[in-house]
């Protein structure tokens, strides 16, 4: 009998046309290994990054995350992130950078920014 192996580095896996797959453990480790590599856009000028699949964020991935972001803006593009896990929502929040990556604007609606009555002048 064959054991299943669990996959628990992380690998970056393009999809094509500036889509992206980031899967497995986000550690010190892995990034340590990912980060000579990047996501690169599509032609839209945008890297579309899938995290779904991503287990086990650190901060450390958050920072690659950011790392990528400022290549990528160097270039004139965007990272665009998409399923992003809540635990790497939270990392990103604590460090103060998740409207940097856009993770705050993904919960908001528009509801949670209009005024209670409409007519900012009552007191």
């Amino acid at each position: 009998m064959g054991r299943r192996r669990r996959q628990t580095a992380a690998q970056l896996t393009a999809l094509g046309g500036g889509q992206w797959h980031l899967a497995g453990d986000l550690t010190l480790a892995a990034v340590g290994e990912l980060a000579a590599e990047r996501p690169t856009p599509g032609d839209d000028a945008q890297a579309v990054l899938d995290l779904g699949d991503v287990r086990q964020p650190s901060s450390a991935g958050v920072a690659l995350l950011l790392e990528w972001q400022a290549a990528l803006r160097a270039a004139d593009a965007d990272l665009v992130l998409r399923n992003v896990p809540p635990a790497m929502e939270r990392l990103a929040a604590l460090a103060n950078v998740a409207a940097l990556l856009g993770l705050g604007e993904l919960r908001q609606s528009p509801q949670d920014t209009a005024t209670p009555h409409g007519d900012g002048d009552r007191v």
